[in-house]
């Protein structure tokens, strides 16, 4: 299995820029005073600390995002990190601990080099049980598709900012509706690494060409772009829901 392990931050690294970069050394306040929260009410921005809310961020499929990740009691806090199809914490994250992967560890690096063979999940886990947001969270809450986070980069600008002392990047959209994703690193074996460097999110699709890896979100100070990582490391979730009539929408600022 060791051919499927590659490092997170090396292809991150090789990221080009997607947005224009702005460099912001201080805080941005999400918060405004637009209403008190209701899981069934949409904001452009988080109007309150009871999190977490769902940002409409005016995108054509009418996807709103979460305000923060899995497990975070606010936008700039990692929340918990997952194994792709886990939905449970650990302290230790490697192939020998994964639930959906078999085989042996010879030389105790977390890699299985003897009959190593992972699960197919499926080809997407959104609405299952594998579904971390779903089942944590409920309702319509699920992992986002890739194709959501593409949404995400094609309809939103981007900026390098540092919230509350936390790096990451702000993404606001034309209707004002903007949201913080934290870097966050990866959990491997029993350590996480880049955690002040980069930012990485877990989608809610396989990778075809490779059983043993998933298609994940990253960003760096240099932009924002997707690789496929190994499904037994640890990503944290930011978690979507699709707009429907129940849903009360914010009425976009006239300029």
């Amino acid at each position: 299995m060791k051919q499927y392990f590659y490092t997170l931050l090396a292809t991150l690294m090789a990221m080009m820029p997607t947005i224009t970069l702005v460099s912001c050394s201080g805080d941005d306040d999400e918060n405004d005073d637009s209403g008190t929260a209701s899981k069934n009410h949409a904001y452009l921005r988080c109007p309150d600390n009871h999190h977490p809310h769902m940002i409409d961020l005016g995108l054509p499929s009418g996807t709103l995002w979460a305000c923060c990740n899995v497990g975070a009691d606010k936008p700039e806090a990692y929340g918990g990190y997952y194994a792709w199809g886990e939905t449970e914490e650990k302290t230790v994250y490697n192939e020998t601990t994964y639930q959906y992967c078999t085989g042996e560890d010879t030389d105790g690096d977390g890699l299985n080099d003897r009959n190593g063979s992972y699960e197919g999940l499926g080809s997407d886990i959104a609405s299952t049980q594998y579904d971390v947001a779903h089942v944590k969270w409920g309702g319509s809450w699920v992992m986002p598709s890739l194709s959501q986070f593409e949404e995400l980069l094609v309809n939103c600008s981007s900026t390098w900012i540092i919230k509350n002392g936390v790096y990451g990047r702000q993404y606001t959209s034309g209707n004002g509706g903007s949201i913080f994703f934290p870097t966050t690193g990866h959990h491997w074996n029993d350590h996480l690494f880049n955690s002040e460097y980069s930012g990485d999110y877990w989608s809610s699709a396989q990778d075809l060409s490779d059983m043993g890896c998933a298609h994940n979100f990253g960003f760096m100070e240099g932009g924002n772009g997707f690789s496929c990582s190994i499904r037994s490391c640890g990503l944290p979730v930011r978690p979507v829901i699709n707009a429907s009539t129940n849903i009360s929408h914010p009425t976009t600022p006239k300029k």
